[in-house]
This record gives C-alpha cells, sequence and structure tokens, in this order.
C-alpha cells in the first residue's frame, strides 16, 4: 500500500503542475517519478498476489509495458544513445564546421564511451579502493545529470502538446535565429512556418516577429521574417516587428511591450528543442504564454538541445551546484562509513 499511495501522490502532484503551470521541469520529473513508482507498485503487488494479478489482463499488460520499457532504456543507453550521439556529432560537424557549439553531441558520446566502457576495463571498480568509490560517485552524479536531463526533456515535450488550435491567443511571437544575407535560414523559416500555423488558428491575433541585426546579417532579422510572413498572405497590418532584441530573454521583453492590455495570452513559435527554455525565462518575466515548436533535423536537434539543456543548468546553476554539493556531501558520508 506504500507504493500505491507514493504513486498516487506523485499522479496528483504531476497533474497540478499540469493544471496550473506547466512551465517548469518538475512537470518532466514527475511524470518519470510516477511512471517509476507505478512499475514499483505494479511489480510488489505482482509478488504478493501473483494469482489475482495473473487473472486480470490490463494490470499485467501495465506490468509488462513497465518491464519492456524498463529493458529498453537499460539496452538503449549503451547501445543506442551512444551511437546517436557520436553519428549526431560528426554529421553536425561535417555540415557545419568545427566549433565549440557544435561538439557538445560527440563530447557527450566520448564521455559516455571513456566511462562506461574503458574505465572500467582499465581499472578495478569491484574492489574497495580509490578506483571504485571514483567510479561509483562518477555514476551518482552522472545518474543526476541524466535524471535532469530527461526531465527537461520531457517537460520540454509536455509544453509541445496542445489539445485545442484555437487558444484565444492575442499574438504569437515568432524568435529569430539568425539570417542568410538578407533570406532566412531553413531554422528561422520553419520558426516562422510555425508561428504562421498557430496565428491563423487563433482568428484575431496579431504576429509579432522577433529578432534585431547582428553584425554580419544585412538586416534585422524581424523584417526579413516580416517579408517572408507577408510574402505567405499574412496581411500587412496583423504583422509587428521587434528589432531591437539580442536573444531569446530580449525577444520575450520587447515582444511583451508591444503588447496592448494588461496581461495579453500569447504564444511563442520557436525551434522544438528551444520550447522549454525559452517558456522558463518568460515565466520569470512574469509573461502569461504557450510555446509551439517548430521541427528540425535530427542530427542538429540533439546537439542544439544539450545546448538549451546547458543554457537551463546555467540560469539555475545555483540550485543545482547545491544539490551537487549535497550529493558530494552525503556520498562521502556513505565512503567513510564503509571505511571506518
Amino acid at each position: 500500500m506504500v507504493w500505491a499511495f507514493l504513486f498516487l501522490l506523485s499522479a496528483a502532484v504531476f497533474t497540478a503542475i499540469m493544471i496550473f503551470e506547466r512551465r517548469t521541469v518538475w512537470s518532466g520529473f514527475f511524470l518519470l517519478l510516477t511512471a517509476f513508482l507505478l512499475g514499483v507498485f505494479l511489480l510488489s503487488f505482482a509478488q504478493a498476489n501473483p494469482r489475482w494479478f495473473s487473472e486480470h489482463l490490463l494490470f499485467h499488460i501495465l506490468l509488462d509495458a513497465e518491464l519492456i520499457f524498463l529493458l529498453i532504456i537499460l539496452v538503449a543507453y549503451p547501445l543506442v544513445l551512444i551511437p546517436v550521439f557520436l553519428i549526431g556529432g560528426i554529421t553536425l560537424m561535417r555540415r557545419e564546421g568545427f566549433r565549440f557549439r557544435n561538439v557538445l553531441s560527440l563530447g557527450m558520446a566520448v564521455a559516455l564511451l571513456v566511462f562506461d566502457i574503458f574505465f572500467p576495463l582499465l581499472f578495478d571498480v569491484r574492489t574497495p579502493g580509490t578506483a571504485m568509490y571514483l567510479y561509483w560517485y562518477a555514476t551518482l552524479i552522472s545518474m543526476y545529470f541524466i535524471v535532469q536531463l530527461v526531465s527537461f526533456g520531457l517537460s520540454n515535450f509536455l509544453n509541445l502538446l496542445h489539445f485545442k488550435k484555437n487558444q484565444g491567443l492575442s499574438y504569437v511571437v515568432v524568435l529569430g535565429c539568425g539570417l542568410s544575407g538578407e533570406k532566412l535560414t531553413p531554422l528561422l523559416r520553419s520558426r516562422v512556418d510555425q508561428g504562421i500555423r498557430v496565428y491563423r488558428n487563433n482568428p484575431g491575433s496579431k504576429l509579432i516577429l522577433s529578432g534585431g541585426q547582428g553584425k554580419d546579417e544585412l538586416l534585422p532579422e524581424s523584417h526579413a521574417m516580416a517579408n517572408y510572413a507577408i510574402s505567405k498572405g499574412i496581411p500587412v497590418q496583423d504583422v509587428m516587428m521587434e528589432d531591437a532584441s539580442g536573444n531569446t530573454e530580449e525577444n520575450l521583453r520587447f515582444s511583451a511591450r508591444m503588447m496592448q492590455g494588461s496581461r495579453p495570452r500569447f504564444a511563442v513559435a520557436t525551434s522544438s528543442y528551444h520550447v522549454m527554455r525559452s517558456l522558463l525565462i518568460a515565466r520569470r518575466q512574469k509573461l502569461s504564454c504557450i510555446g509551439y515548436g517548430a521541427g528540425t533535423r535530427l542530427y542538429f536537434s540533439l546537439n542544439a538541445f544539450l545546448r538549451e539543456y546547458a543554457g537551463y543548468f546555467r540560469d539555475s546553476r545555483i540550485a543545482g551546484l547545491l544539490n551537487l554539493l549535497l550529493l558530494t556531501v552525503i556520498y562521502l558520508a556513505f565512503v567513510f562509513h564503509q571505511v571506518g
């Protein structure tokens, strides 16, 4: 009954978060925790009541699904995740050049290879000693980052879900991301196309195209975005341009100043991997909004998503560092207890 209570409590917290404020990484964390507690509850119940459990097909299917999911995670971690990051990182650098921001995916693959394969082969991690304690400390810290990364990804996914096309929006803000000369890059074009779809699903809304002019750009991003939107049939009177911003925080703050009304409801249209962090920034600015994501190529999305997570960790670094410090203290206390 304890596991059933914990499962129901976690499910209730997750539901409350989704109803009142889904723009938080806690939404993904509690979805992950709820799924885990459901599996533990079903497994413990099956062990205690094997006959009853076998006679109720629905619960049997749920437990099988949980076990299959766990098996996929255990197998996918070394056999799928490493090759995906490795191939994605190499593809990204081949197509877009060797830059620091483009090596995150490849770096993740190398780190996983070193940690999961080479370190256990080179050192004895089964016998108590320095190598074992270092290995399990690295495992603890990596699990913290993996859980946080998965929670961030799940939260991003949850914020992409919208069950109604017409959300009663007053404005749709499209975030800029760079030009190629005077033309939109494929990435930026996909964002504007997504913004246009949301605008058309919300009659009476306005389209705010947000983006200033970079040093290597011939005109402000918002002007090129506006030209493209108008060429797609958007009425000129429904197109607004915010051309002073240089990053996502300024995109949102400057765009909000152009809106009329005390607390206008608006949507942010950006790349799918960028939605969660955009919404977190908007929440810090006390702006009421939802997010829509435009699709991007897989090889680019993997690296970009890791950059977004790194940006999230930087934005919440105080809490993150305190959590890491707490985990380190607990682990050291455990080690000293074992040694003593």
